[in-house]
């Protein structure tokens, strides 16, 4: 009997997970939607479904709670009670005491919890006494969604196979690619028949290791949309805290990237919009003024690019001042001279450390840690990150993150007897070096590539490597913020995908490192953190002028910066 109960309460878990992000759904578009009465119907229907279903698995808890919300949303559907945003905020909350009841009953707490009687005594109060009984639950809500914001998104951890146990399998192809290419290193000496055999059962092999990483990498990833659109309760009570309206828009949430970039992205996507609402989303009265819609919009993108992901957050808000973000630069003592810089590298400054330029502090925003805080987290994944913003129309953040972080399609280059990879979605290009673009030996120069001068960097001086370069060096020219950079190698060895291992301590907080790889051949390779490695060289180089094509680009030598 106990067995066939518990397999009743796993099927009436897994629906009351759906209900409540139905209801909970459905909430969300009563303040931003047409057809209120619709809508209502809706959160009806799936609040009675729950309440049902919970009764008849003896979850009395569960269903008093549901009983409660249904006399609300049925006053609420006759005309009783009017439907005011913090009406809405206290059967928000009736949602989130729902998901605590689920969570305690997965757990065998079935009996012990009196947590959900609090609500059910304020919706009993709402139902009698109307909106003046519902004075605090904005403040309420929002303070959960800024403090407990976590709690809500664990779903997204709930895969069948535990992160660990993929990184193992990942781990352990590496491993088994090594050994095949040992094993082919040895029949290639073999000939006659039997070698022709063996090699063609090693093709076989080959496609098979190949399917095998395929279905290891399918298996850690997970679509966006049900991380993005979590963030939705997030934003619609955040905007209330500070007096404004505003939705939350996904595209393109069917994009897959590996779960373990969602984890350690998560914070940072937390800091971005909460930025956009706090400096971003204007007031109402504010909005309405300006001809916008009273409720703003922040649209979280998502698409394919260069081999990992490409997400946009824009806000339809009120943009950024260049006027005040160089008059903080210039207060700050971090740019001589913030007027002539371009957008791109003006706004870039916001990520500096205590940058803000907010008139005072609160819990959400100001404080000046927020944007630096996102920053180093996007680089700790090996992503990118840069603003485009017009003031009185908008921001943007346009960032570029990894598809999995247990392993990189790399390019292979060599520098004497070491072995680098440079991570493919950051290469543009490869060329020989042009004929005295740098000094013999030196670490830096200027190449001309499309008529511009571009800033290239030898890493063999610059890594301390020592010995002759050879007589024709190669670059590789890749992508770095919004503008472009060469790094000079010896020989390019060919692009491939790799298993990404961690560094020891030693090399952890080396700059322009970001891990280490075995290449095919078995020999130990570290893979360069692109933005890192030129970040502190070129941070201080002189902005160069576009050059004509046909002039020789300037020598420049000398220690690396």
């Amino acid at each position: 009997m106990d067995r066939e109960r518990d397999e009743l309460l796993h099927t009436f878990m897994a629906e009351a997970h759906e209900i409540l992000d139905e209801i909970e759904r459905a909430l969300l578009q009563l303040e931003t939607g047409p057809d209120v009465h619709d809508v209502l119907q809706r959160v009806f229907r799936a609040t009675h479904t729950l309440k049902g279903s919970a009764g008849s698995v003896g979850l009395g808890g569960l269903s008093d709670l549901g009983h409660a919300a249904e006399d609300v949303i049925e006053a609420l559907c006759r005309g009783d009670l009017p439907l005011t945003t913090p009406v809405v905020s206290l059967l928000l909350e009736t949602v989130d005491a729902a998901r605590r009841l689920v969570a305690e009953i997965e757990r065998g707490q079935v009996d012990r919890s009196t947590s959900h009687e609090e609500v059910i005594a304020r919706l009993q109060e709402a139902r009698r006494r109307g909106p003046e009984a519902l004075q605090g639950a904005c403040a309420t809500g929002a303070r959960r969604a800024t403090e407990d914001d976590a709690e809500g998104a664990t779903t997204l951890k709930s895969i069948r196979v535990a992160v660990e146990k993929l990184d193992r399998m990942a781990d352990l192809i590496g491993e088994l690619t090594l050994g095949r290419n040992r094993v082919a290193r040895t029949l290639r000496a073999v000939r006659g028949e039997a070698g022709a055999a063996l090699r063609d059962q090693m093709e076989e092999q080959d496609r098979l290791c190949k399917e095998l990483e395929e279905a290891v990498r399918a298996a850690r990833m997970v679509p966006v949309g049900p991380w993005f659109r979590h963030y939705e309760r997030t934003v619609r009570d955040l905007a209330h805290a500070q007096g404004r309206l505003a939705r939350l828009v996904v595209v393109h949430g069917d994009v897959e990237v590996d779960t373990a970039v969602v984890e350690r992205f998560r914070d940072a996507l937390t800091h971005l919009l909460r930025n956009a609402i706090c400096h971003g989303i204007e007031a109402p009265e504010a909005r309405r003024a300006a001809g916008k819609d009273p409720c703003g919009t922040i649209t979280l993108h998502a698409a394919h690019e260069r081999g990992g992901i490409a997400l946009r957050i824009s806000d339809d808000g009120a943009g950024m001042s260049r006027e005040r973000i160089a008059a903080r630069v210039r207060a700050l003592g971090r740019h001589p001279a913030p007027d002539a810089l371009p957008d791109h590298e003006l706004f870039s400054l916001v990520f500096e450390p205590g940058f803000s330029t907010a008139a005072e502090s609160s819990h959400l925003a100001g404080r000046g840690m927020g944007m630096d805080v996102v920053r180093r987290s996007v680089e700790s994944i090996q992503g990118t990150i840069r603003i485009e913003s017009r003031e009185g129309h908008g921001t943007s953040l346009l960032i570029q993150l990894p598809l999995t972080l247990a392993t990189i399609e790399g390019l292979s280059v060599g520098i004497g007897d070491e072995r680098y990879v440079i991570p493919l979605r950051a290469v543009l290009a490869c060329c020989d070096l042009p004929r005295g673009s740098l000094a013999h030996g030196g670490a830096q120069g200027l190449m001309v590539r499309s008529g511009r001068a571009l800033p290239c960097v030898r890493l063999r001086a610059l890594f301390g490597l020592g010995g002759a370069p050879p007589s024709e060096e190669r670059v590789v020219i890749v992508a770095h913020g919004a503008s472009e950079a060469g790094l000079v190698v010896d020989a390019l060895d060919g692009e491939g995908r790799t298993v990404v291992k961690p560094l020891g301590q030693l090399f952890r907080r080396v700059p322009g490192i970001s891990g280490s790889t075995i290449l095919g051949d078995g020999s130990v390779a570290m893979i360069l953190d692109v933005d890192a490695l030129l970040g502190g060289v070129l941070r201080d180089a002189a902005p160069v002028d576009a050059l004509d094509g046909r002039r020789a680009a300037p020598s420049a030598g000398g220690a690396p910066g």
